[in-house]
């Protein structure tokens, strides 16, 4: 079961969002203040947040309800200034879509059904610059999970940081072709379609949280 809500202020532009995607994609969206964040038990957790009045507490009591309720979480942002996107990206770790302030309601509209679907709505450029930060960043896969191998969670740890497949392979003393066999299962598993999802997942996961 998926469950859908917008995290705003009580603006109008919030109101006209709403109505619009319960009209144009046909869900059901609850809109919830920034501190008052809550969820049923069992649900996939579609998050619309709005970042023009996020402030640093409001988003860490919205952190703090996330890992308290150990909740699935896709988190989609809007109202993004389109500078240092980046950092405003970062301190989500489910993030899988990102919307400017000057991007119409009806582009809105389009990428959310996208995401709904199953993809990421990303820009190229924006895609590049999060995987040369994850590249980065180490990330570490702190506890087993129960879907994937210890080889799936060696080549995750590998793609994470940044290696190609045939950089794998050297690593491990594999041919790429059982990479590949492998990296295709892993993103079955966790049902991503691409390397920057994955990433995503591996830096959810991280912060104890997946999606």
């Amino acid at each position: 079961m998926q469950c859908y809500y917008l995290i705003s202020g009580e603006t109008l532009y919030s109101s006209l969002l709403i109505d619009y995607l319960e009209k144009t994609i046909n869900i059901n969206i609850l809109r919830v203040g920034f501190v008052t964040f809550e969820t049923v038990v069992d649900c996939e957790v579609i998050v619309i947040i709005d970042l023009r009045n996020m402030t640093e507490s409001n988003r860490e009591r919205y952190e703090e309800l996330v890992k308290k309720n150990k909740l699935k979480t896709r988190e989609i942002l809007f109202n993004i200034p389109p500078e240092e996107t980046i950092n405003h990206i970062i301190p989500y770790p489910n993030v899988v879509g990102v919307f400017y302030d000057n991007d119409p309601i009806e582009f809105i509209s389009l990428g959310i059904s996208k995401i709904l679907s199953g993809e990421l709505w990303f820009s190229r450029k924006l895609s590049n610059e999060l995987l040369n930060y994850y590249r980065g960043h180490n990330i570490k896969l702190s506890k087993k999970t129960k879907s994937l191998t210890s080889r799936e969670e060696e080549i995750m740890l590998l793609l994470s940081s940044g290696a190609s497949n045939s950089e794998i392979a050297t690593k491990l003393f594999v041919s790429e072709n059982t990479v590949k066999a492998h990296l295709h299962n892993v993103f079955k598993k966790l049902n991503v379609k691409n390397r920057l999802q994955a990433m995503i997942w591996a830096k959810g996961y991280d912060h104890e949280n997946t999606f």
